[in-house]
């Protein structure tokens, strides 16, 4: 218990701080973030703020889980952390050297994660062979064999993608993350990993809640995706990302519909995706998004934790 404590408020004290040191250290060279052009009117006014808090926290993510955990699992879970961090950093620098909102092309991205999702899943059948999926509520363990390799991989590439989808308003993937993953604490799952999370999240929030002083850019929520993923593909619990990474999910589907629907009918579903943006377009505080997508994380997960029971 004392770790736990340790753990967290030493999480929470470096990310205040040396993010802190991060955005000064921007805006005295006045680097920030460039906003998309396809994105809401009402965001123009971000344009120059400070960028890319993952590069703080991260690290220090890295730095507090090897020194209460250097189990096998934990190296796994930081190499996931280090190397999806990378890849959006590198994101993260071309936008800024660029000028533009542009990063690296899709291609690279997805070519430079799927190598680094095939790489996380040979080591996890080295620490914990298995081919299986368990079911939630029923602890039913579905084999897959060789197939399970690839839906591993893509589930790590998919969940990393996507909490870097739902960082579209202040506030919004920090919070949503931590809605999603305070349940784990209830069953004591990777305790140290979600407890340094928990602390490293609520001290970017601290910088990033309305109006954010700093973003968290694709070094973050890259990285905080291939964390997610990773942790739980270790034991065969893809299927929980369901409840765990609800808001998650959900904001891939609304930009899959989106696509898809103007594609094929012509037509939007929603007046923008990811869903967030629908919402802010109907008027909808960036605080209200954050406020509620956080809430029904939380709600969703703690239903997880009710299928968890028969593990």
């Amino acid at each position: 218990m004392e770790n736990n404590v340790i753990v967290f408020f030493l999480s929470f004290l470096s990310s205040v701080v040396f993010i802190e040191g991060f955005k000064r250290f921007q805006k005295k060279l006045r680097i920030g973030q460039y906003i998309r052009e396809e994105g809401p009117d009402l965001h123009n006014y971000k344009t120059g703020t400070p960028t890319a808090a993952g590069l703080v926290f991260i690290p220090i993510f890295i730095a507090v889980l090897l020194n209460f955990n250097r189990g096998p699992e934990s190296f796994l879970i930081a190499f996931s952390a280090l190397s999806y961090g990378l890849i959006g950093a590198i994101d993260d620098f071309m936008k800024i050297k660029r000028k533009n909102a542009s990063g690296i092309t899709a291609v690279q991205k997805l070519f430079m994660q799927f190598t680094a999702a095939f790489i996380i899943v040979y080591f996890i059948q080295q620490i914990n062979p298995h081919t299986y999926l368990i079911v939630p509520f029923s602890g039913y363990k579905l084999d897959l064999g060789w197939f399970y390799y690839l839906l591993s991989s893509v589930v790590i590439v998919g969940v990393s993608n996507a909490v870097n989808l739902t960082d579209g308003v202040d506030g919004l993937a920090g919070f949503v993350f931590i809605g999603s993953i305070v349940p784990l604490l209830i069953v004591g799952y990777q305790s140290v990993v979600y407890l340094s999370l928990i602390g490293l999240l609520v001290g970017f929030l601290w910088h990033n809640w309305h109006p954010a002083s700093i973003f968290m850019g694709d070094a973050g929520s890259l990285a905080l995706g291939g964390i997610l993923a990773t942790s739980f593909a270790l034991n065969g619990l893809e299927l929980f990302l369901i409840f765990f990474g609800f808001i998650f999910l959900l904001e891939t589907l609304s930009v899959i519909i989106q696509v898809t629907s103007f594609k094929f009918r012509g037509k939007r579903v929603f007046r923008m995706s990811p869903i967030h943006h629908h919402f802010e377009l109907l008027g909808w505080k960036e605080e209200k998004i954050a406020f509620r997508f956080s809430t029904l994380a939380l709600l969703v997960s703690l239903l997880g934790i009710i299928g968890w029971r028969e593990l």
